[in-house]
């Protein structure tokens, strides 16, 4: 069920608050093999849906989110939760709650679970060698994709009916992805990331992951607290860029993604090849992430080096080892780049391309097969989705085909502050591109 469904039964008293705990409750007894949560407390859960049973029978409703039950991911701190963001290192120090989920509970959202996620965030596979690998919601062989992969795996199976999540280079748009649901990364700073912890203070954006675009749009509307219109056109023009998506794609989901663009004009909308070249941004947004990385977790990094698994260590270590002038030439590097979207954006009310090159890879994957060749796993999947958190730009990924039986996610990219536009366009798509 989706969040504006469950929303209209509790309004039509069909339903209440304890109820649909109980069935977010059930499913996560069902699907405990996929790892997708962090901490759960029954107990407290059961009293908080209580008491907003029993305050919605009244007619005292605290916000729109009332007695809705969600989930945050495991790096927001809230109030009367551990907050471990998957390592055994050491965290900096941390409020008692995130801005971000007092938000949420201000309008009534009942937390009753935080989710799993790859290790301090720093990682698209959600596979932890502290907490476990979650655990695709369609085929537990495979990946849920990271770092946000408990939230995007327990939205899927219903386990809450939406979930808080955060995009530092895809990682709340590859497990959307991977798992067949909705993700939105809002323009940079649109969502305040007060209270949680950072991985990089440039490129971090919080975000929901919904079952639909309608639910990622009211969503963003409360945690940004601020009313963001749908505006977007009738006939949108989608921008292309092919040369970006050269070799960086697989066979099948090359073919999807050509289907789509044929499909397209039959529903009256306009396709259109754009430029957007991007030379080095790959390399660009690994160093920046990197090295601002390091610095926050410096201080564990030195006195506690054995809390960080050997694969997060060492790009935090290599993060260390990168220089301030290092730093200062990707951030003059990312500037460059950011012409070149705001150049490729013109003319179109959106860019259009796949959210991942792949399915979801079998659990362990490291190499994977591109229509270029063979690639690291991390290079395949991060390049298609990280352009768009480098450069703060609100970016909505949304199912649009099945390969190989898995869903494959569409991203839509928008200017810098037209979040608006990006999730009308989704909405679009949606009511057009059913699966």
């Amino acid at each position: 069920m989706d969040l504006l469904k469950a929303k209209a039964l509790l309004e039509r008293g069909e339903t209440t608050p304890l109820n649909l705990l109980e069935e977010a409750l059930e499913r996560a007894r069902v699907f405990q093999d996929r790892n997708a949560l962090a901490y759960l407390d029954e107990e407290g859960a059961r009293r908080e849906a209580q008491r907003l049973t029993e305050e919605l029978g009244r007619g005292a409703v605290r916000g729109p989110l009332h007695g809705l039950p969600l989930t945050v991911k495991d790096l927001f701190p809230v109030k009367g939760m551990p907050t471990r963001a998957g390592t055994q290192a050491p965290l900096p120090p941390l409020p008692e709650e995130a801005q971000a989920v007092r938000r949420l509970r201000e309008a009534g959202a009942l937390i009753f679970a935080k989710t799993n996620m790859h290790e301090v965030a720093l990682g698209i596979t959600g596979e932890n060698p502290w907490t476990g690998p979650v655990k695709n919601a369609i085929d537990p062989t495979r990946q849920a994709g990271g770092s946000s992969g408990g939230s995007a795996v327990a939205v899927a199976l219903g386990i809450g009916l939406a979930s808080l999540g955060t995009d530092t280079g895809g990682s709340i748009r590859i497990p959307a992805a991977f798992n067949g649901v909705v993700g939105f990364k809002p323009s940079f700073g649109r969502v305040s990331l007060e209270g949680a912890l950072p991985l990089s203070r440039s490129t971090d954006h919080a975000g929901p992951i919904a079952k639909t675009v309608r639910d990622a749009h009211f969503l963003t509307e409360i945690l940004a607290g601020e009313s963001i219109p749908l505006e977007g056109p009738q006939n949108p023009i989608f921008g292309v860029p092919l040369d970006f998506l050269e070799g960086r794609l697989g066979v099948e989901v090359r073919r999807a993604f050509q289907r789509l663009l044929e499909e397209l004009p039959s529903l009256r909308a306009e396709v259109r090849e754009v430029s957007l070249p991007l030379p080095g941004v790959y390399e660009v947004y690994t160093r920046l992430v990197r090295y601002e990385a390091a610095r926050i977790h410096e201080k564990a990094l030195r006195e506690h080096p054995e809390g960080f698994s050997p694969q997060v260590r060492e790009a935090l270590l290599a993060g260390l080892a990168l220089t301030e002038k290092d730093y200062r030439d990707a951030v003059a590097e990312r500037e460059a780049l950011r012409l070149q979207l705001v150049k490729a954006l013109r003319g179109v009310d959106a860019l259009l391309l796949p959210a991942q090159p792949l399915p979801a890879p079998p659990l362990g994957t490291e190499e994977v097969e591109l229509e270029s060749g063979k690639k690291s796993h991390r290079e395949a999947f991060i390049t298609l989705t990280l352009p768009f958190s480098l450069l703060g730009v609100p970016t909505l990924t949304l199912p649009f085909a099945r390969v190989e039986g898995m869903p494959v996610g569409l991203q839509v990219v928008g200017p810098y502050a037209e979040d608006g536009r990006v999730l009308a366009i989704g909405g679009w798509l949606e009511a057009r591109l059913r699966l």
